[in-house]
């Protein structure tokens, strides 16, 4: 399985905290990516990379929005 690296990030961009989970696939991302958000209450978004490519942002934003909760932001 890939390794999967979340950052907890800043508004301005600057990452608080490196998180670091084996998955089986990009779909898998993102109930993590709303586990790491909750731990770090500082954090306006996370951004999720699988090795060099990067799979998606979740904004803090988007976790309120029932229209957005099942959906991806791909960052490319």
């Amino acid at each position: 399985m890939p390794l999967y690296t979340f950052y907890p990030c800043k508004e301005d961009g600057s990452s608080t905290a490196i998180e670091a989970y084996f998955l089986k696939a990009d779909d898998n991302a993102v109930p993590f990516a709303l586990k790491v958000m909750a731990e770090h209450p500082s954090c306006a978004f996370v951004s999720v990379w699988q090795d060099a490519r990067p799979v998606l942002v979740r904004r803090r934003s988007d976790v309120g929005s029932r229209a957005n909760q099942s959906q991806l932001q791909p960052t490319s």
